[in-house]
């Protein structure tokens, strides 16, 4: 059986049966891409830069399903808040309803009962901060804390200036849509802070056909599918309109109903009736 299309360290993988490799590939198909290596690199960069008055503060923008709840897994993986470095905070993960301060400082791990009251930082947090090293706050869905009304916008935007100056020197680093980049134009001081990456979708190209061709060899199908050949390519770009996320599933469930199939290897048909019968395999 000719393998070569797989990486050498994942060959043994496509001997496995059909449902251990289906298994494989519902768990995870993500390979590094540019635009993501690039946030990478910024948010190691600016965590290096400890000291920095104000802290460097970083915002990462894209629309749904752009790759960013990817990439904070990704940083998560490597900086656990437990152990210092970074904190994280979810702006979608709410079940209590607290507000933006109290979401924030209990992800950097001020119990509720310490945050005294709401219009100030708590006494001490500089010291906190500095005990338990946390250079940085991630925040998911940030753009809801600029999109909010006027006055609480305001405090929020406050919040965060305070936060990124001494004696904090918090890097405040936050993961939304693009509709956050008006709303920190609200506070030319802090927008200046911010460095902007985009998360654009995917065009024709070669980074394109190099990052299918990284995923094609980390599937475990047992013949080669040429992701990168032009009708695949024109097909996923038609289909997914460049979104990280549906080119990513269009792959998916076409590479699971190929090994269903028996076909082994992804072709139109079978990223066609993937996208009818997602979980119907």
């Amino acid at each position: 059986m000719d393998l070569s299309h797989i990486k050498e360290a994942k060959r043994s993988l496509a001997l496995f049966g059909v449902s251990e490799r289906i298994d494989i590939i519902n768990k995870n198909i993500w390979v590094d891409c540019p635009q993501c290596s690039r946030v990478e690199r910024v948010v190691k960069n600016m965590l290096n830069a400890r000291g920095m008055s104000p802290a460097p503060c970083l915002l990462v923008c894209g629309e749904g399903g752009a790759g960013k709840t990817s990439i904070i897994n990704r940083i998560s993986s490597r900086h656990d808040a437990v152990d210092g470095i970074v904190a994280f905070a979810s702006l979608a993960e709410n079940p209590d309803d607290l507000r933006f301060r109290e979401l924030l400082l209990t992800a950097l791990g001020v119990p509720l009962k310490a945050q005294g009251w709401s219009g100030k930082i708590p006494n001490g947090l500089e010291k906190y901060l500095q005990l338990r090293n946390i250079l940085a706050v991630i925040i998911d869905e940030f753009h809801d804390a600029l999109l909010a009304q006027v006055a609480e916008q305001r405090r929020n935007l406050s919040l965060l200036k305070k936060l990124s100056e001494p004696p904090y020197h918090l890097s405040i680093m936050g993961f939304g849509t693009t509709s956050a980049v008006n709303a920190l134009n609200q506070d030319p001081q802090l927008e200046r802070r911010f460095e902007v990456l985009k998360l654009l979708p995917w065009v024709e190209g070669d980074e394109f056909r190099s990052f299918l061709a990284s995923i094609e060899e980390n599937l475990p199908l047992r013949k080669a599918s040429r992701l990168y050949s032009q009708e695949t390519v024109k097909y996923l770009l038609t289909n997914t309109n460049g979104t990280m996320d549906q080119v990513l599933k269009a792959i998916r469930f076409g590479a699971i109903h190929a090994i269903k199939s028996g076909e082994e290897k992804i072709t139109m048909e079978s990223m066609q009736k993937g996208a009818v019968r997602r979980w119907d395999y």
